[in-house]
């Protein structure tokens, strides 16, 4: 005989889940949408009465021990974040799961993903594909999120992505800025557009995506000023990295007659300050890079850093030249000065030969 009290409807977190009691056990379970007004009402009428009927059947049970896989469960978890994340965010976050979990795990249930099983393909990302450990790291991070959110939904007992270690992260590559001759040398090798973006670059310091994002609205050439509003990535406008990232940056007076050039090729459309051939805005950084960027540092012969280097450049240079700190993290975007200090604080001139109170003292 069963012993079954009537299911009851509750919200955990933003999703639907019922309970019950069965022969004296409690019974939880997530029916796995989102808790609104229309999706109870389709609980109480059709899920509910469709669920009693195989309890008393003994179905209930039988498919209640189908875990799935993490596959279908992507979707789920994807779907949870949606309105959490920015646009590029969730392109980002997509293409690596397609690309470096989907292949290993999608079809793996959710209970049969083992801790060693994580160890071995976060290995392989780093040894076999030659990914550097932040990236690996970035790439677990995806795939823990799907499999916390499956351990709070009480699908799985417990997140095996948590319990593998993070690869250590070894130092970034060196900084090495561009020289003021290195940058006059590129300027005076690009030609048109290509000459007022790479001069661009060099004398704001603003990232490669603000600067495709950049339209003629943002700039005031009167009053001198540069307003970041967006930026661009794989074709999506999006709002800027932080907060911190709108910000004003001046024009300077060696940047004026690069961006009065660029007014008169771009200018009359009232769009976007750089376009490509087709007379649209750049898709992405990457076509920058793999494009112009690399062809005038091969014309110039100058040695090939990446592109963000400009910003880099910009950085050190107004370090070098004794720019107060806190107004160079303004324009860089950065949260605090503290940030730009812990990065480029070897930029700051020596004090070695700096006279202190101390000296009097000899």
């Amino acid at each position: 005989m069963i012993n079954m009290t009537q299911p009851s409807l509750y919200s955990r977190g933003n999703k639907l889940w019922i309970r019950f009691s069965f022969n004296g056990k409690a019974v939880r379970k997530s029916l796995n949408i989102f808790n609104s007004k229309e999706n109870i009402k389709l609980a109480q009428l059709q899920i509910i009465p469709q669920m009693i009927l195989k309890i008393h059947s003994g179905e209930f049970f039988k498919n209640d021990n189908r875990i799935p896989t993490v596959d279908e469960y992507s979707k789920i978890s994807f779907e949870n974040h949606k309105h959490e994340r920015k646009i590029t965010t969730r392109q980002c976050y997509t293409y690596i799961y397609n690309l470096h979990i989907k292949p290993h795990f999608g079809h793996k249930k959710l209970n049969e993903v083992k801790v060693s099983d994580i160890n071995i393909w976060k290995n392989s990302l780093y040894a076999e594909l030659g990914l550097s450990s932040r990236r690996v790291n970035d790439i677990k991070k995806v795939f823990g999120t799907i499999l916390e959110d499956a351990f709070k939904d009480e699908v799985i007992s417990s997140n095996p992505v948590s319990k593998s270690k993070s690869l250590p992260v070894h130092h970034e590559k060196e900084v090495k800025p561009f020289s003021i001759v290195e940058i006059q040398k590129l300027i005076d090798t690009a030609k048109g557009q290509d000459k007022n973006l790479i001069a661009t670059l060099f004398m704001t310091g603003m990232r490669t995506g603000e600067l495709i994002g950049l339209k003629w609205s943002d700039i005031d050439l009167k009053k001198k000023e540069i307003k970041i509003n967006r930026t661009i990535g794989r074709g999506i406008e999006g709002t800027p990295k932080t907060i911190s990232s709108y910000r004003i940056i001046p024009i300077f007076k060696s940047l004026y007659p690069f961006l009065e050039n660029q007014f008169e090729l771009t200018g009359e459309k009232k769009s976007y300050v750089f376009l490509n051939s087709e007379g649209n805005h750049f898709f992405d950084s990457k076509n920058i890079r793999a494009g112009l960027w690399k062809k005038v540092l091969d014309e110039a012969n100058v040695e090939y850093r990446t592109i963000y280097h400009t910003r880099h450049t910009f950085c050190s240079i107004n370090l070098q030249n004794g720019e107060d700190i806190i107004w160079i993290s303004k324009i860089m975007g950065h949260k605090n000065p503290r940030i730009t200090l812990e990065k480029y604080s070897k930029y700051i001139p020596s004090l070695n030969t700096k006279e202190t109170v101390f000296d009097k003292l000899i």
